[in-house]
Formats: C-alpha cells, sequence, structure tokens
C-alpha cells in the first residue's frame, strides 16, 4: 500500500485535511487555432554595419543600405500581392534612422500554408530576420471551458483513484482556484526563421501553427 501511495504522489499533487477532503492540483493545456496572424520581416541591421579604420561603425552608410533595402523588400512583398503594414509608425519616430525602430514590415496571414509559402519566398534575400508577430484567436472563452472541462475531468479520475486507495467515498467539488498562471499562450512552428522564439516553449506539429493555453488550477473535493 505504501510503494502505491508513494508512486501516486510522484505523479500530482494531493492533500488530505482534517474535514475529510481531497486536494488535486492539475495542470494542463489545450491547443487554439489562429484565425489570422502576422509574421514580421526585419531588415537585419548587422549586415549592414561595417567598421572603419578606426574601430568606429560607419552608421551613415548603414543607413542608406538598410533604407535601400527597405524599399527592395517593400517591393518584393507587394509584388507577390501581400497585405502589408510597416513595423514602425512614422507618426511616432523622431529619427529616420532604424536603431531600436523595427526597420521591416508585417504581413498579414491566415493560415499556416500562407506562412510556409512565405518563409519559403522569403529564404531568397539574405538580409532579413522574421518571426510571428501579432496572433489573433477565434472564440477564447470557448476555448477556455474547454480547457477547464479537461482539467476537471482529469482531477475527477484522480480523486476517485485516492478516494479508492484509502477507503473513502468522493463526495461533490467544494473549492475551485486557479494555481498560477504560467506560459498562458506559446506559439509552435516549424521555421527557421523563428530564432526569436526559442527561449519560449514551442514544439513542431507537421509545420502547423497553433497557440496553447496552460492553465494550473486546484480543486477541492469533500470526502465521507
Amino acid at each position: 500500500m505504501k510503494k502505491i501511495i508513494y508512486l501516486f504522489i510522484l505523479i500530482t499533487n494531493f492533500g488530505f485535511g482534517q474535514s475529510g477532503l481531497i486536494e488535486i492540483e492539475i495542470k494542463d493545456s489545450i491547443r487554439m487555432k489562429p484565425i489570422n496572424f502576422e509574421y514580421n520581416v526585419q531588415i537585419s541591421e548587422s549586415k549592414f554595419n561595417r567598421y572603419d579604420e578606426n574601430g568606429a561603425i560607419g552608421k551613415d552608410s548603414a543607413k542608406i543600405k538598410m533604407q535601400e533595402k527597405y524599399k527592395e523588400l517593400e517591393l518584393f512583398l507587394e509584388n507577390k500581392n501581400y497585405k502589408i503594414r510597416p513595423l514602425n509608425n512614422s507618426e511616432f519616430q523622431i529619427h529616420d534612422f532604424a536603431g531600436f525602430w523595427k526597420l521591416g514590415f508585417a504581413v498579414e496571414l491566415n493560415t499556416s500554408k500562407q506562412l510556409e509559402k512565405l518563409t519559403t519566398e522569403l529564404k531568397t534575400l539574405d538580409y532579413i530576420t522574421g518571426s510571428v508577430g501579432v496572433i489573433e484567436y477565434g472564440d477564447t472563452e470557448l476555448d477556455e471551458k474547454r480547457l477547464f472541462s479537461k482539467i476537471l475531468e482529469k482531477a475527477n479520475k484522480k480523486a476517485q483513484m485516492i478516494a479508492s486507495l484509502t477507503g473513502q467515498k468522493l463526495g461533490k467539488i467544494i473549492e475551485v482556484r486557479e494555481g498560477k498562471e504560467v506560459d498562458n499562450i506559446s506559439i509552435n512552428i516549424k521555421d527557421v526563421y523563428l530564432s526569436a522564439l526559442q527561449n519560449k516553449n514551442w514544439d513542431v506539429n507537421k509545420n502547423i501553427i497553433f497557440g496553447q493555453e496552460w492553465k494550473t488550477v486546484v480543486i477541492k473535493f469533500s470526502t465521507e
């Protein structure tokens, strides 16, 4: 009996109160399909920085070359009929040099197939970097309901197991609370341009992009 209970502790967190309670903590996630998203294509400043004989970076020459490539990139995307917007808002930009401003475009997409096509075309350009930007999802309330249903079902099964192992009869749920929020949304996509996402929790699934919502929920059951 001790071995069985010890093994179960390794699988999930649970506790018993003096008032006849079983507490279960479940961490789980669901995948969410985007309805549209943007792919940010940015001019890589490091490609144009050159040091002079004094070891200083020639900002003026880099600025000119980057602006030329910016126009070239804009023409490239327009000729392929992509819907784009500048990454910088000119109304708020004080100086015309990129600096910390993102010099490039956000490309509006609707499907992973479109993203795959775009990134394949962009790989012919050696002066840009790219990453997934703003993502819009559909019915987020329905997704949250689906996630809670999944969590409650798992919690009930685990609580039933604990009650059976300890000779108790499981009662109703008397408390539900969310634990610490973790990595609420993460992006999943296979593409060499997504270097910005390497520090995030993302996977590869047949080149399909999807969001992933996580929740940690503590559920408390009464027992007899």
